[in-house]
C-alpha cells in the first residue's frame, strides 16, 4: 500500500501536469491570435474573444489555419504544436476525470476509468482470442505528458517569435510604402 508521501508525489505531479496544461492553454490564445493574424484592437477585444474558446475548438482552428500556411518550416511547427497540445489535453482530461487508485502490486497508481463499458473496451489490447490485457493509465503517462507540455511550450514561443517578426517586417514594407504626407 502506498504510503502518505507516495500519496502526496502523485498528486503533486497531476497538480504539475493541470497547471501545464494551463500555462498552453494561455499561451495557446497568444497563437491563436497571431497565426489567425487577427486584427489589433485598442482594447484588448481579441483575447476576450479567444479565451472563451474551448482548447478544443482553439486547436482545431489551429490544425485548419496551418493548412493555409504556405511557407512548409512554419505549416510543420504549427501542426506539431497543435498535435502535442492535442496529446497533453488528452492526458490531462483523463487524469482530471478519473480517480487515481494505488495499483495492484500496491507500489504504485493508477488511474481507475469508471467501469462503463465503452471505457473499458476502449483500453482493451488483444493479441489473440485469449491473450490480451487492459492498459490503465499510470504516473508514467503523467510524467510523459509533462515532458511533452514543456516541449509545447518550448514550441509555442518558436511559433510566436516567428509570426511577430514576420508582423514587425510586413509593417515595415506597408509603412515604406505609404507616401509621407
Amino acid at each position: 500500500m502506498p504510503t502518505e508521501e507516495q500519496w502526496k508525489d502523485a498528486y503533486a505531479k497531476v497538480g504539475e501536469l493541470v497547471l501545464l496544461y494551463t500555462t498552453l492553454d494561455h499561451q495557446l490564445n497568444d497563437v491563436i491570435i497571431e497565426v489567425m493574424r487577427l486584427a489589433q484592437s485598442p482594447i484588448r477585444m481579441r483575447e476576450a474573444l479567444v479565451v472563451t474558446l474551448d482548447p478544443r475548438q482553439k486547436i482545431e482552428m489551429l490544425k485548419s489555419r496551418a493548412d493555409h500556411i504556405r511557407q512548409q518550416g512554419w505549416k510543420k511547427a504549427v501542426k506539431t504544436h497543435a498535435d502535442r497540445l492535442e496529446r497533453v489535453a488528452k492526458i490531462r482530461n483523463a487524469v482530471c476525470h478519473t480517480p487515481m487508485v494505488a495499483n495492484k502490486m500496491g507500489d504504485g497508481f493508477e488511474f481507475a476509468p469508471a467501469v462503463a463499458a465503452a471505457k473499458l473496451l476502449k483500453n482493451v489490447m488483444f493479441r489473440s482470442k485469449d491473450d490480451y490485457s487492459i492498459e490503465g493509465l499510470t504516473l508514467d503517462h503523467v510524467q510523459k505528458a509533462k515532458t511533452l507540455a514543456m516541449k509545447a511550450l518550448g514550441g509555442g514561443e518558436d511559433i510566436l517569435t516567428k509570426f511577430a517578426k514576420a508582423r514587425a517586417v510586413l509593417e515595415k514594407k506597408r509603412a515604406a510604402a505609404v507616401p509621407n504626407s
